[in-house]
Parts: C-alpha cells; sequence; structure tokens
C-alpha cells in the first residue's frame, strides 16, 4: 500500500519566502491527514489540488502558533464549503480549549469535531485505532507539552479477486478499501472483510514517526525503532551551540542524524527548518556524515513509501 507524504511548510518559527510554516499531508488512499497546521496551510492545498473538504484527520504535536495557527481558518473554510463528515483531531493538552476558543470566533461547524486530547508521557500512548491504521503518541523534549507521533498502517500481501468481488455484488468503489485491508457493510447489512476477496500472503506495517519541535532525546529513539520514515526536527545546522538548541527544544542536523542512526530507520527527513539557512542541502550534508539515508524537506516535496 503506498503512501504518500507531501511537505506543505518546513520552515520555523516564523513564515519564509519559500518556506511556510509547519504542515505535512500524509495521504493512504483512504485517509487525508495534515500533521500540524501552520499559517498558510489551505493555500499550499489549493497548490497541489486538495480541498479542504477532503482533510479527514488533524494531528497537532503542540500549541506553538507556528503549528497551530492554520488550524481555525481551516475550520471556518470547511464549514462555509459545506463539510458534512466527522473530521479526526488529536493533540496535547489544550487542543479542546484552543478548537472551542476558535469556534467563538468562527461559529460552530456543520460537522462534527471528534478531539483526542493526549498528555504526553514517556511512555507510548495509544490514540486512534482504526482498521488497519493506528497513531500513538510519545513525549517530545520540547518547552511545552509536544506529541511525537507514530502513525501506523497494517496492511495485506495479496491478490485482489475481482470475479469474487463481482460474486459478491461487491461495488467497484469499495475494492480499493478491502485491498487496503478495511472491512466495508454492504447496502444491504452484508460485512465483507479482505480475506474474503484478497487472497492474503502475509501482511506488513508501513510506520512513519514525526517528532514536531524536540531536542534529542531516547522517547524519540524509541518510537522510531521500525519506521520506514523518521521527519525530524533539524531546526539549526551542526555550527550552532547544541546546549542552547537543545534548551530551547530544538535539535541540529546531525541531533537528527544520531537519533536515526540510533532508532535504525530506513529513511531521515529533516524539517522545520530556520529561514537562516536559504539552501537546507547544507543541514542534509551535515546529516549524512552519521545517517546516510537523509533528505532535507522543501516545500511542496514528496515521497511515497510502501510495506
Amino acid at each position: 500500500m503506498p503512501i504518500r507524504i507531501t511537505f506543505l511548510g518546513t520552515g520555523a518559527g516564523t513564515p519564509g519566502k519559500d518556506r511556510y510554516l509547519p504542515a505535512i499531508l500524509v495521504e493512504d488512499g483512504l485517509r487525508k491527514i495534515l500533521l500540524d497546521v501552520g499559517e498558510g496551510v489551505q493555500y499550499r492545498l489549493f497548490e497541489i489540488g486538495i480541498s479542504p473538504l477532503k482533510i479527514t484527520h488533524v494531528f497537532i504535536t503542540h500549541l506553538h502558533g507556528d503549528h497551530v495557527f492554520g488550524l481555525p481558518g481551516l475550520l471556518a473554510t470547511m464549514a462555509m464549503l459545506g463539510r458534512k463528515e466527522d473530521l479526526v483531531i488529536s493533540g496535547p493538552i489544550g487542543i479542546t480549549n484552543f478548537i472551542r476558543s476558535s469556534m467563538e470566533i468562527v461559529g460552530d461547524p456543520p460537522f462534527r469535531v471528534r478531539i483526542y486530547e493526549v498528555e504526553p508521557s514517556t511512555n507510548v500512548k495509544d490514540v486512534i485505532s482504526e482498521e488497519n491504521f493506528s497513531l500513538q503518541c510519545v513525549s517530545a523534549k520540547h518547552t511545552v507539552p509536544d506529541c511525537a507521533y507514530s502513525l501506523s498502517w497494517r496492511t495485506y500481501v495479496g491478490r485482489f479477486n475481482p470475479e469474487r468481488a463481482r460474486e459478491l455484488g461487491i461495488p467497484i468503489t469499495l475494492w480499493k478499501r478491502l485491498h487496503m485491508g478495511e472491512t466495508v457493510v454492504l447496502d444491504d447489512g452484508r460485512v465483507i472483510k479482505p480475506e474474503d476477496v484478497v487472497e492474503v500472503r502475509g501482511s506488513g506495517l508501513v510506520k512513519i514517526v514525526y517528532t514536531g519541535d524536540t531536542a534529542p532525546t531516547e522517547t524519540i529513539i524509541d518510537i522510531s525503532r521500525g519506521a520506514q520514515v523518521l521527519i525530524h526536527d533539524s531546526t539549526f545546522s551542526a555550527i550552532e551551540d547544541g546546549n542552547l538548541i537543545w534548551n530551547q527544544g530544538h535539535s541540529r542536523s546531525i541531533d537528527a542524524a544520531r537519533v536515526a542512526r540510533e532508532a535504525g530507520v530506513d529513511k531521515l527527513v529533516l524539517t522545520h527548518i530556520s529561514n537562516r539557512y536559504s539552501d537546507p542541502e547544507l543541514l542534509a550534508a551535515e546529516a549524512s556524515e552519521i545517517f546516510t539515508n537523509v533528505i532535507a524537506a522543501r516545500d511542496l516535496m514528496s515521497l511515497t513509501i510502501t510495506s
């Protein structure tokens, strides 16, 4: 199952000419998930042709403005466009009050907002468990409560049987969901499981970890083990004073690389890059001395991973 990751904003603190504030779109075929919602996120969605109505989940790492100030506007647009479907939002303690305060300004939306408020801790917490998708949170090391998220998909390896699907009267619109491991309910009430139409030969796991803002910490290493992609705070270059940066709750390029190496991830993506660095490849080059499979994110860059 392919998972597509698009970096809508890769900056830190304040928007720059070439870097919007933090926001990442993750698409799995069934869901369109936003990781953080920095100011300007709607413009980026329009640029890549994604309607705000298509967003199904929003996961906020922490309540600093550069990560969350785009959310009230996004909710207002969804309401103005007449959204009806539920919207799932997860965030640290305080996210509920933030959303309620936003609603006082934009008005109550015509759709249900399902909020999962999490108190980050050093122990991994289960936040959301859906058919073939799960979300976990662990505390990042920042100046305010910060959820580092692990997004995991259980995928089924096998051939989809279209003949069997037709015999069962399953609409073509549901085939993809079944092939991706989701159980569906037909209009006549019948429950169809993936194994009814997929010749399952095994299963795999796709895992993405996103830190939000963080100094290097063991909790990130622990939750990142087995991840195909680790998206890590890399606000500063290796030339900066480490103790100063860590006290601010941030990481340098080499800090992110050491976390990736210790966790044994497949790929490291550096993001949340300070505007003092015009070329993010500088940070990638520093990190590559420690961890070879590393890239520096740029706005509107995409990558696809599979199990």
